[in-house]
């Protein structure tokens, strides 16, 4: 099968090509403005052509929880959003500890044919923090990143002995860096706005306390540690410090909710802005920005949580956290980020392709001859309001709803195949 993508603008996180056709063939990029007979033409006048997005941070809730989402429904909705390759999270229920409930997973995406799928296994059984599963075993069936995200590690010993492992296996091990004795109950960002209305502050020490912690326990391990949904500015001021001090070994993840919202959202006590680490100050939002365009942050991930809407519809203390964001993390970080001048285009573009690909040790994905045809064409002038209606998620709820935004994928596809079109 030979394709070729004609006159789209086409740009990677290394170099902009201009305006040209790319051939793809049997799965790879062949080349730009070749000649010879095709089997398909797609005509991407007036769009950006780029390597398909990777998500390192992912909730797809299956086994176990696919009212909220499933494979089918998620790596749909990843494809949407111009991801190509997506690591799901292992909180599910049963909790993804078992080297078949991995290799099912594995069977089960490859059956799909959409967005690629790398799972996560937990780094304890059941999530409890008790006693490590079983990593070597855990990665022979294809899980790609060890992580109880969603729960803290609270014993540093057993933290310890996770990276030890991991460090001998090459494993990543990701983390949910929050001290769960100072978060307590907390359902927002403990300061101003969480005193005056009245609701249970989640206190940004929480954050730093176990984000040092985590580093300090890389540095002590040499182990490849990867910090997830930083959220605030003292957060990411520990990981700067440990990486002025030469530890390569740690990286960072920050999400598009905590780039773009803040903690004055609760002001309307919809729980649709319940997240954990929850939305900090308009400060720490500030934070971020600047840093990310500074080449501190490692990797943009979605934390893409949907949730069924009965649940989302609760009161803030008992609706789960999390938001449901994949379909729209590129335009609303290309409308709220580059549009305004915060970050390049080809910074973000490096942010959520080579970024995340250098946290896992992966090729480097760019548009050169040879590398795999994960890409992702955008319409970088046409604006669109969000309709979450419209998500392949099955969570058809977004903060963002209504909102118009630029930057919208029109077409993905992984390996050479189209997986989605609008």
């Amino acid at each position: 099968m030979r394709t070729v993508i004609k006159n789209a603008h086409l740009l990677d996180a290394t170099k902009d090509y201009g305006t040209a056709d790319l051939y793809i063939k049997n799965g790879l990029i062949e080349g730009s403005n070749l000649s010879g007979s095709v089997d398909e033409t797609i005509d991407a006048s007036g769009l950006t052509l780029c390597p398909a997005f990777i998500d390192l941070h992912a909730h797809l809730r299956e086994p176990g929880q696919e009212v909220k989402e499933d494979l089918a429904t998620g790596l749909a909705a990843a494809a949407a959003g111009g991801f190509g390759s997506v690591v799901s999270m292992a909180n599910t229920k049963p909790t993804v500890d078992e080297a078949g409930i991995v290799a099912d997973l594995v069977a089960k995406a490859a059956k799909i044919g959409q967005a690629r799928l790398f799972p996560s296994a937990s780094l304890s059984h059941g999530l409890k923090g008790e006693t490590l599963t079983d990593f070597a075993a855990l990665k022979k069936a294809g899980a790609v990143m060890i992580t109880d995200d969603g729960i803290p590690v609270q014993d540093s010993h057993l933290m310890r002995r996770a990276c030890e492992y991991a460090r001998e296996l090459d494993l990543i091990i990701q983390t949910h860096s929050e001290d769960p004795s100072l978060r307590q109950s907390g359902v927002m960002n403990e300061g101003l706005v969480s005193q005056r209305l009245g609701l249970p502050g989640n206190p940004i020490s929480a954050e730093a306390i176990m984000i040092f912690r985590d580093c300090e326990i890389a540095a002590m391990t040499g182990a490849r540690v990867h910090i997830a949904h930083v959220s605030s500015q003292r957060g990411m001021q520990v990981i700067e410090w440990f990486k002025a001090q030469g530890y390569g070994n740690i990286t960072a993840e920050v999400t598009p909710h905590h780039l773009t919202l803040a903690d004055s959202v609760f002001e309307s006590f919809d729980s649709i802005y319940k997240v954990a680490p929850p939305l900090r100050t308009a400060a720490d939002v500030a934070y971020l920005r600047e840093v990310i365009a500074k080449g501190v942050v490692d990797s943009i991930g979605t934390d893409h949580a949907p949730h069924t809407q009965a649940e989302k519809d609760q009161d803030l203390l008992q609706a789960p956290f999390g938001i449901p964001n994949i379909e729209v993390t590129f335009p609303l970080l290309y409308t709220d980020l580059v549009e305004k001048g915060y970050l390049s285009l080809s910074k973000l573009i490096e942010l959520l392709t080579v970024g995340p690909a250098k946290v896992m040790k992966w090729d480097a994905p760019t548009l050169e001859a040879g590398k795999a045809a994960d890409l992702v064409l955008l319409d970088l002038k046409g604006e669109k309001t969000v309709n979450p209606k419209m998500f392949k998620s099955k969570a058809k709820f977004s903060p963002w709803s209504g909102q118009s935004l630029k930057g919208w994928p029109v077409k993905t596809f992984v390996a050479g195949k189209q997986v989605f079109s609008v």
